[in-house]
């Protein structure tokens, strides 16, 4: 018989209730500049090798510095692209996993770097 306000377990506390701290919060763990940070689907599967398919959701900061290493939303001829920034002898190329998508480099007006994903999420 049910009583309102007694309570019965069914089993072992779990271990993990000693460290509860605190609800999680994805916003608070993921973006670290609320007003720079906007959220992308990704299409296509350029960095499919990196980690990031199609479908996809970015998390993008345009408050982060790009740099070498970094993955970076750019707008090249009007047009947003996904792509790792890299440094290759003296400039600085836009490059994809995929080996047949030619580097774009970063040179004039004609690039613009629009911010550096800071994180990914995708189904399993």
């Amino acid at each position: 018989m049910f009583v309102p306000g007694n309570r019965s377990s069914a089993g072992f506390p779990s271990p993990a209730d000693d460290y509860i701290d605190k609800a999680l919060d994805l916003n608070e763990l993921l973006i670290t500049n609320k007003v720079a940070t906007f959220f992308m689907r990704v299409e296509g599967d350029d960095l499919l090798a990196s980690g990031i398919h199609h479908g996809d959701l970015l998390i993008v900061d345009r408050s982060l510095t790009p740099a070498a290493g970094k993955t970076v939303v750019a707008v090249v001829d009007g047009e947003l692209i996904l792509r790792k920034m890299e440094r290759r002898g003296g400039d600085i190329v836009l490059v994809s996993d995929v080996a047949s998508v030619e580097p774009v480099k970063m040179q004039g007006d004609d690039v613009q770097i629009w911010g550096v994903a800071s994180c990914v999420v995708h189904q399993l």
